[in-house]
């Protein structure tokens, strides 16, 4: 009862002090947007081009938001499922699917074709072909080798290098003006979000979000191994199948509205488990949501001030990869 008690004090406090970042990053952004970019452009802010700027502006954070915490909140629940800290879904291909459907769409349909012109119906196929693939390949690789992350994580690098390299065949051999389209379809950034899609992206991350969060007990027993997890009366295998799925159209949200994070979610995640020292999953899904949040926005505000110079997403790659290797060097496993 007094563990819960501090656990319950240690939280609060961290969430306060969490969220008072993240206004300030908000409010940073905002002015790096409007008020430091007029000053360094010797322009005038008034109402009309303060009104203009946040119409763009307003969206970008949503997005930027959106992504952050689907990124933190599937990141956990793949490593609960893998029992690995240090896997996450983007390590494994989720990207390459992506970069391969609208590559094949252009290819077979035309860039002018609805299945790749309207957003709505270009992210469906996209988020479906996704969902599928991946929930079949790595639910049969995971089922079929007893969880071996190892054979899990070469089968996904493996798959990611023959569905980039056919896409970058197809690319070669296709229409120059579909080839322009191709690549500005699947280089998406931070810099350059794919807003068309936050009406249907909104809905999906509450969903995905929502389903994971109320299943936080659920993760808790799992995260004791495959054997507690079925003596204690779970379904392993079902909610493997169920996390796998939602661990799927999270990261097809993620990928077509900003493109490939590989590390954040690793970095969010295990700072999250330092700061709060728990394995209750409802205190590290939000931890690490609030975090994943403060580091792409705080980031992308400092990026703004200083004129793009370092680009947020190396930054995190690289700060996420040297993490990585401390992990592996630490625990002497992946």
């Amino acid at each position: 009862m007094h563990k819960e008690a501090r656990l319950q004090r240690r939280s609060t406090v961290i969430f306060i002090v969490m969220g008072l970042l993240l206004t300030i990053s908000v409010f940073l952004y905002i002015y790096s947007r409007t008020y430091a970019k007029a000053h360094r452009l010797n322009l005038e802010m008034n109402r009309a081009a303060f009104e203009t700027i946040m119409s763009r502006t307003y969206p970008a954070l949503i997005g930027m938001a959106a992504a952050a915490v689907l990124i933190a909140v599937v990141s956990l629940s793949f490593q609960t499922v893998t029992g690995s800290r240090i896997l996450t879904p983007s390590m494994i291909g989720f990207d390459s699917v992506f970069v391969g459907t609208q590559t094949i769409l252009v290819f077979v349909f035309g860039s002018v074709s609805r299945a790749f012109t309207n957003p709505y119906l270009n992210y469906l196929i996209v988020a479906g072909t996704m969902v599928i693939v991946s929930t079949m390949m790595y639910g049969f690789i995971l089922r079929k080798n007893n969880n071996n992350l190892v054979f899990l994580l070469m089968f996904g690098l493996i798959l990611s290098g023959i569905v980039r390299s056919g896409s970058t065949y197809l690319q070669v051999i296709m229409d120059a003006n579909d080839y322009n389209q191709v690549k500005a379809a699947t280089s998406v950034t931070v810099n350059n979000m794919n807003t068309n899609i936050i009406l249907i992206a909104l809905p999906l991350m509450i969903t995905v979000v929502a389903a994971i969060l109320l299943r936080h007990k659920t993760y808790d027993v799992m995260a004791l191994g495959q054997d507690n997890a079925k003596s204690l009366g779970i379904s392993y295998e079902k909610e493997v199948k169920l996390n796998l799925f939602l661990i799927s159209l999270g990261m097809s949200v993620t990928t077509a509205l900003i493109g490939s994070l590989t590390f954040l979610g690793l970095l969010a995640v295990n700072i999250a488990r330092e700061l709060f020292k728990t394995h209750k999953h409802i205190y590290l899904f939000i931890g690490s949501a609030g975090l994943a949040a403060l580091a792409l926005i705080c980031g992308q505000a400092l990026a703004e001030l200083l004129q793009g110079a370092v680009p947020v997403t190396v930054i995190i790659d690289l700060i996420g990869c040297s993490y990585m290797f401390y992990l592996i060097l630490k625990e002497g496993r992946v």
